[in-house]
């Protein structure tokens, strides 16, 4: 088996599609963004930055995801 057809694995070990992987992006930058605004609406601003600077990850991840979905790998 070459090495190239080998699809990569996810931290679990199990494969999964890029439809998948933007899905549960998606997911998580929605979740954290409402535990931000929570976090924002108990006054706990430190928190709420944290939250909202990890959500800032997941757009970019987002972004990033159509780029490298047409890829060659």
């Amino acid at each position: 088996m070459h090495l190239t057809s080998q699809r990569p694995r996810s931290r679990n070990g199990r494969n999964q599609s890029d439809a998948q992987s933007a899905c549960d992006l998606q997911a998580r930058y929605e979740r954290t963004i409402a535990l931000a605004r929570g976090a924002e609406a108990l006054g706990d601003t430190i928190n709420a930055e944290r939250l909202y600077q990890q959500a800032d990850h997941y757009r970019r991840l987002l972004n990033q995801k159509p780029q490298t979905i047409g890829a060659v790998q």
